[in-house]
């Protein structure tokens, strides 16, 4: 299974206790993933879930919470990424004071009219949003994460939320920053896309709907990756003290190559003559190991070779 099956079986295996939070809970799947049509002079919805296991979920609550039975499910194909899609039909007798427990509907002055504010009362309590918001992602969301067992691909975080329209899609995306985070809205292919992209933001949200498996597993991957970031960097920082080194001793040993064919090593200072000779003669050993085998400092002789390569370039 994905990250995103992982998550929503995660947020559906929890029992909700309370019964608003219960509707809320329902409110954000049929909001979320709810399809409204009109047949006979009477409106119905077709409710989208992504696993058998939601469909189950849902036809429960709306017995237990509105006595309603549902007596249309179905399968719907969905060929482009071979998830079957569930189809719970709401209609018929009892069907509106669902809609209007729901917050689809609202009554005004004996005038029935579509509510178009995705959040309202239902999700006026912080323990109802949380509710709310683990249906609207069961329904609508995903969530994806960089794949450690495969260094093939580039999967980044990321998070979002799909929409028909601008409302919602505006709703939630307001929501989410007073949540703390910094959601981005985009078209894709008709939809309108809520989606953020940081780790740690994602983390905060799946904190907030209460999914802490899938908190722990984005943060195992961020600290691995942070680990494997620092090895990368040390080893780049290695590799950088290194070739500086064999840059280094090459500039020396060309130098007193140099002095040697124009003027001699005699002409050097006994110190620096010293070195120069220890040098040709071990190219290949550190600062440090040419400074233990000359038994002086490894400043003094990184002053030495310095001007030895003074004297060789005629500034001394």
């Amino acid at each position: 299974m994905s990250f995103a099956d992982n998550v929503k079986q995660e947020l559906l295996s929890k029992p909700i206790k309370d019964t608003h939070c219960k509707i809320a809970f329902l409110a954000g799947i049929v909001r979320g993933s709810g399809v409204l049509f009109e047949k006979d002079d009477e409106y119905g919805i077709d409710v989208r879930v992504p696993s058998e296991e939601c469909a189950f979920t849902v036809t429960m609550l709306l017995k237990s919470l509105f006595n309603y039975d549902v007596r249309e499910v179905s399968i719907m194909e969905n060929t482009l990424s071979k998830k079957d899609k569930y189809v719970i039909t709401i209609s018929g007798k009892g069907s509106m004071h669902v809609f209007k427990s729901l917050g689809i509907f609202k009554e005004e002055n004996n005038e029935l009219s579509l509510n178009l504010h995705l959040f309202d009362e239902i999700t006026k309590k912080d323990c109802c949003l949380r509710s709310f918001f683990k249906g609207l992602f069961i329904a609508t969301g995903s969530c994806t994460i960089p794949d450690s067992s495969n260094k093939n691909t580039h999967t980044g975080y990321h998070l979002e939320f799909n929409f028909s329209h601008s409302a919602p899609a505006s709703a939630t995306s307001n929501k989410l920053i007073r949540l703390g985070l910094n959601p981005k809205i985009t078209r894709r292919k008709g939809y309108l896309m809520v989606y953020v992209k940081s780790a740690e933001e994602i983390k905060d949200f799946l904190a907030f709907v209460n999914a802490p498996k899938a908190v722990l597993a984005i943060t195992d991957l961020m600290i691995n990756r942070e680990l494997s970031n620092n090895s990368n960097r040390q080893k780049n920082c290695d590799l950088g003290n290194l070739n500086r080194q064999v840059e280094a001793v090459a500039k020396q040993v060309e130098a007193i190559k140099k002095i040697k064919e124009e003027k001699g090593l005699d002409s050097l200072k006994s110190d620096l003559k010293q070195v120069a000779i220890a040098r040709l003669e071990n190219p290949d050993e550190s600062l440090s190991e040419l400074a233990e085998r000359l038994v002086i400092s490894k400043s003094c002789l990184n002053h030495r070779l310095r001007k030895i390569v003074c004297i060789a370039n005629g500034k001394e």
